[in-house]
């Protein structure tokens, strides 16, 4: 299976040895850790409450992640620099405190939280829990904005400084407060992605059909779903990136998908488990081109089966679900 080193999935496998509950009792791709248990929703008065339609997947996948990280939250904190998208649902600052030391702040929206049934804080009326590095060089402080998955806002701080978790609290609520009150949407594009649930694009059915597989849906994240079988997984994640075949190392394969589509493939040697990638639409900005990403791995799959049939297969019918750039 193929192994994406992301820094969400790096810092859950961190969170776990700062001693999180973290459930591993069923995966798929490294980004699929599937929570077990459910946040109390809240029911009583004053108590932090997740589902709030102000917090619901599809208002937060509208959200402009950048803009959350806005200099009215930073600048108290130090010295902001500039925003740096790293995908839809995420953006960072690397700024310096106060004191001039090094303070790196990075929000994730809409990620799985690995823990969040220990959350035993409010943070602007949300559940909310927070993690730190035993060397106290990075925080990781999570607000629960919807259960079944348990999904939510992740504020990730790291620096020299003292507090980082003080730090993580005050963005957090910062942000918090702002998706609740005024929520920066971004500028959405005609036939851009970003705001595509990826779950709908596919059913079970279809996975089906498709490749003859029972599976169940399995969202990881608001751009990342999976359908999880008993020898088959796919998964589909809608990212921002750089098009594929611009990759100087090693683009893979070119596919023709049809409809002037060409995808590159990847399988993994030895398995049957392939990764297909294709740019949707190009923004005209370096490195942010609108991304679709299919991974397929049969885990059951006869000798020489790469599994790159499967992806093709799984991405043919995903294309027209797709919005027409």
């Amino acid at each position: 299976m193929r192994v994406l080193v992301l820094v969400t999935a790096v810092a859950a496998v961190v969170l776990a040895g700062c001693g999180e509950a973290v459930d591993t009792a069923k995966q798929t791709f490294p980004r699929s850790t599937v929570p077990a248990g459910q946040v109390d929703t809240g029911t009583g008065a004053g108590k932090p409450k997740t589902n709030d339609p102000a917090f619901s997947n599809e208002e937060l996948r509208k959200l402009e992640p950048c803009a959350l990280l806005s200099k009215d939250i930073l600048a108290p904190l130090g010295t902001p620099a500039e925003n740096r998208l790293q995908d839809f649902g995420s953006c960072s600052n690397y700024m310096e405190d106060k004191d001039g030391k090094e303070l790196s702040i990075t929000i994730y929206v809409g990620e799985t939280l690995n823990g969040a049934t220990d959350a035993d804080e409010n943070i602007g009326g949300l559940p909310a829990f927070e993690s730190e590095l035993d060397d106290g060089s990075a925080c990781f402080v999570s607000a629960v904005t919807s259960t079944n998955p348990n999904l939510g806002i992740r504020v990730q701080v790291g620096g020299e400084g003292d507090e980082l978790c003080a730090v993580g609290r005050t963005v957090l609520t910062g942000i918090v407060d702002m998706v609740r009150d005024d929520p920066p949407q971004r500028d959405e594009k005609r036939g851009s992605i970003a705001s595509t649930d990826p779950c709908g694009l596919l059913d079970t059915d279809q996975v089906k059909a498709t490749i003859g597989a029972e599976t169940e849906v399995s969202p990881y994240s608001l751009h990342w779903c999976n359908w999880v079988g008993d020898s088959v997984n796919v998964g589909v994640w809608i990212r921002s990136g750089y098009d594929p075949k611009d990759d100087t190392v090693d683009p893979g394969a070119a596919v023709d998908l049809g409809g002037g589509i060409t995808a590159y493939q990847n399988p993994t040697e030895g398995a049957a488990s392939c990764r297909l990638e294709w740019r949707h639409r190009s923004t005209g900005e370096d490195g942010a081109d609108e991304i679709i990403e299919v991974d397929f791995d049969n885990s059951k799959a006869p000798a020489g089966d790469n599994g790159c049939a499967g992806a093709i297969a799984i991405a043919k019918v995903v294309i027209p679900a797709l919005p027409k750039p």
